[in-house]
């Protein structure tokens, strides 16, 4: 913030809760990628990774494909 930063320890699952839907979605038991980040999706062997706009590739698990492919990624 304006005022400065403070490290909050928190489980990703209560950081994405607090996050609420529509900014981004959580993708792999330790990622989360804001929805805006992604600038392509790559598919190879029955994987699904996405490409960051910084040029990070982030694995989507199995367990999150399917809501991966809902959003269109």
């Amino acid at each position: 913030t304006m005022r400065g930063s403070t490290l909050i320890l928190l489980r990703l699952r209560d950081a994405v809760a607090e996050l609420g839907e529509g900014s981004g979605l959580q993708v792999h038991r330790s990622w989360w990628v804001a929805r805006d980040a992604v600038a392509d999706v790559e598919r190879a062997a029955g994987k699904l990774t996405l490409v960051l706009r910084n040029e990070l590739r982030v694995p989507v698990s199995k367990t999150y494909r399917d809501a991966a492919k809902a959003v269109g990624w």
